[in-house]
């Protein structure tokens, strides 16, 4: 699972991955966001165009609204985003993207979704972890049966430091991160952590022997 964006400039960089690494291309699951300048119909299927190309690939596992207000706060955000989720349920239905969701959407932009167009979203990605579970959302989402991914699961660095969680680590055994990675499990929200260190990435994996 990549989890990458038009934003994060990355996308050229695990298209090449892919290719060195030498396994199919249905080993991998690729998420993929468009940014705030490239929303509304057209400009989203021009930008889902540009990241296959960057990736190498001619289809995306899921495809993300990355924000739900454009960089112009005082644009009419509303129409915007319908626009811009038509265009993605036009996608889905080509089998272009296997899945269709937004990222930092709250309850009053998913509404405005829901009431305006014809397929739920499936994903909502939020920031989510103890020390910020934006529980009116993560309710939201199941109730409509989206399912919520935590972007920054492991959270910050004063949430590695909060004197409850380094408890609970010493209580079972394993690092702050991990404690933050399986509650978001408990919590039915998917983790996405990030980590440059290999021995971490390991870590981040070893959440399914203990129960919090």
């Amino acid at each position: 699972y990549f989890d990458t964006a038009s934003f994060y400039q990355t996308e050229d960089f695990l298209g090449q991955a892919i290719r060195e690494s030498n396994l199919p291309r249905e080993d991998f699951f690729l998420v993929s966001k468009m940014w705030k300048d490239e929303m509304g119909y057209q400009q989203t299927k021009d930008a889902l165009e540009k990241s296959l190309k960057r990736l190498g690939t001619d289809y995306l596992d899921i495809y993300l609204i990355h924000w739900p207000r454009p960089s112009d706060l005082n644009a009419e955000w509303r129409n915007l985003d319908v626009e811009t989720w038509k265009a993605l349920e036009d996608l889905y239905k080509s089998k272009k993207v296997r899945a269709i969701g937004v990222s930092n959407f709250l309850p009053h932009h998913l509404n405005n979704l829901l009431e305006r167009t014809s397929i739920t979203p499936m994903v909502n990605q939020l920031e989510f972890h103890p020390g910020y579970m934006q529980k009116a959302a993560v309710d939201f989402c199941k109730q409509m049966g989206i399912q919520v991914e935590a972007w920054s699961p492991i959270g910050r660095a004063r949430v590695l430091k909060e004197p409850l969680l380094m408890e609970l680590a010493e209580k079972y055994q394993v690092s702050v991160a991990q404690i933050c990675i399986r509650f978001a499990l408990q919590c039915g929200v998917l983790p996405l952590p990030k980590s440059s260190s290999s021995e971490r990435m390991h870590q981040n994996l070893d959440v399914f022997g203990f129960e919090i």
